[in-house]
């Protein structure tokens, strides 16, 4: 129920949001900055009570009266600093300088809002990894459904859509155009064989060298993969898993989040909600792999960029059902 609550009250955020920036009022705008400063104080307060109240005081899972975090001070902390960067940029000076750095636009609600929810994204990430390692992870995997997958990739779609504007204050057309959707070329269809052919490549190499250096850890990840895909096993589950994965992806990172962050700061963002298994060397390839399709976006189209991710993902899925195959064979 709170994930519920706290899915709808972003989404109300980001049509409110919309809403002022399609009206130009600036009353409704400060308005909205201090109830982003509110709510940003809130979360920080709500991080430090976590810290420094006695264990008992903190709720439990109710299902099975286990501990609400497996490490409080660390999950205090988390939630804190996303609080205290959320205030930070809620503050209007604050934005004029980061509008130096980043394509955004200080007085903008939309924007103000996005630079917070970055700082949860990355937040939240940091969350998990402070509540348990590879090892814990290993015993606690539950496989993903292929309808828990789409369901989140449709969840990220909405939330680009939404957060361009589309119906708030721009047509169907003009988001489109905002997110870059167009008709691929044959040419940059050609041009994206290459690059999923590079990315897979890239991939390759990056597991390998892992292997020689730290072979338990990069087993235990390997493990962790296939515990968490193992009920997705067919190649139709594995083309709608690495389509959803790309268009959902794509559409909130390259094609809403991009023109806004640039491309440094988005790959930055890409690869922190990548990294929940834990920071390794495949971390910077997914920074890397951001970098790409963020200059693929930025040469040609999100389209292309969508066409990329989701055939990496696909060629990735295939092998890994080749692999499955094969040791089945030998077995």
């Amino acid at each position: 129920m709170p994930i519920g609550l706290g899915l709808i009250a972003v989404i109300g955020l980001v049509l409110l949001a919309n809403f002022i920036e399609a009206g130009k009022n600036q009353s409704f705008s400060r308005l909205f900055n201090w109830l982003l400063l509110l709510l940003n104080a809130s979360v920080f307060l709500v991080g430090v009570g976590v810290m420094v109240l006695p264990p008992e005081m903190l709720p439990s899972l109710a299902a099975n009266n286990q501990p609400l975090f497996l490490n409080r001070q660390a999950a205090g902390l988390s939630l804190a600093g996303m609080g205290l960067w959320g205030f930070v940029v809620g503050l209007p000076p604050v934005r004029r300088w980061l509008a130096r750095l980043l394509p955004l636009k200080a007085d903008s609600p939309v924007h103000a809002l996005a630079l917070a929810l970055a700082g949860y994204l990355v937040g939240n990430t940091i969350f998990s990894l402070t509540q348990g390692g590879l090892e814990e992870l290993a015993e606690t995997a539950v496989p993903a459904s292929i309808t828990e997958i789409l369901l989140m990739q449709t969840l990220f779609a909405s939330i680009a859509l939404l957060g361009v504007g589309w119906y708030t204050r721009r047509s169907t057309t003009d988001t489109r155009r905002r997110l870059g959707l167009e008709r691929p070329t044959r040419h940059q269809l050609r041009i994206g064989l290459v690059w999923i052919m590079a990315l897979v490549f890239l991939q390759s190499i990056a597991g390998i060298i892992w292997t020689l250096l730290d072979s338990s850890q990069a087993e235990l990840l390997q493990g962790i993969s296939s515990e968490l895909l193992g009920d997705i096993d067919t190649l139709a589950e594995w083309l709608l898993l690495a389509a959803a994965t790309g268009i959902g992806e794509e559409l909130m990172f390259r094609g809403a989040l991009q023109p806004v962050f640039g491309i440094p700061f988005t790959s930055f963002l890409f690869a922190s909600a990548h990294i929940q298994y834990g920071i390794t060397p495949i971390t910077l390839v997914v920074f890397v792999i951001g970098v790409i399709l963020g200059l693929i976006r930025r040469q040609y189209n999100t389209s292309t960029a969508i066409f990329v991710h989701a055939g990496y993902n696909f060629v990735l899925g295939l092998l890994s059902l080749l692999a499955l195959q094969a040791e089945q064979l030998v077995g």
